[in-house]
């Protein structure tokens, strides 16, 4: 069990690198990010309130997101989104960070928030951030401050995509006893299967 438990460990760990690698080197995602709203955290972190409650308004606005508050209490919730707000704006970053934010995005797989809503929350919040940018800066420093705040929030969204393909590789090569190698060659068949026929129902349908 303890072997299993270190193996689960270091492959998060290794996909947590990973991710971080490819943002480095795909989006330029760096410590000048965490710099660069730091330096402004005084402001920034004035609409912390602001920025969360529209955030849950509109999740709570719509019964599909709404249902998610039934057993977990919005207030509760909100707070937990304020504190991530809050380090996201003046954490510093570090190996701590990441791996915080690794943990936040499997709080969510957990909780069965689907990719596609994280996505688009995201996106609302990135919006309602923009707006407010314009509002209290210039236009050439609101869009500099918005591509940092949008590299690590896009990092964090990468993160918790991630998560569902690992927790399920997971699940599949430990809970199952299954061999890795033998997941990849059953995920690459399957894989096949459903591109077939996607692609011949989507881009060739016969009628």
């Amino acid at each position: 069990m303890e072997n299993l438990k270190q193996n689960l460990l270091e492959s998060a760990n290794q996909k947590l690198k990973e991710i971080l690698e490819n943002a480095r080197n795909l989006v330029g995602l760096s410590e000048n990010d965490f710099r660069v709203l730091a330096d402004r955290k005084e402001i920034l972190l004035s609409w912390t309130d602001e920025l969360a409650e529209d955030f849950y308004q509109t999740l709570l606005s719509y019964p599909k997101t709404a249902k998610v508050f039934e057993t977990v209490p919005v207030e509760k919730v909100k707070e937990k989104f304020k504190a991530w707000y809050r380090n996201l704006i003046s954490g510093g970053g570090g190996e701590g960070f990441y791996r915080q934010q690794f943990f936040i995005g499997l709080v969510h797989i957990y909780r069965r928030i689907d990719n596609n809503v994280m996505i688009f929350m995201a996106n609302n919040l990135k919006r309602n951030f923009l707006k407010k940018l314009f509002e209290h800066f210039e236009p050439d420093e609101a869009v500099y401050v918005f591509q940092a705040f949008s590299k690590l929030v896009d990092f964090v969204i990468a993160l918790t995509v991630e998560g569902y393909i690992f927790t399920l590789y997971q699940a599949l090569t430990d809970v199952a006893g299954l061999r890795p190698a033998l997941v990849e060659r059953m995920m690459k068949l399957k894989l096949e299967e459903i591109y077939n026929l996607f692609k011949r129902e989507f881009l060739h349908p016969t009628g």
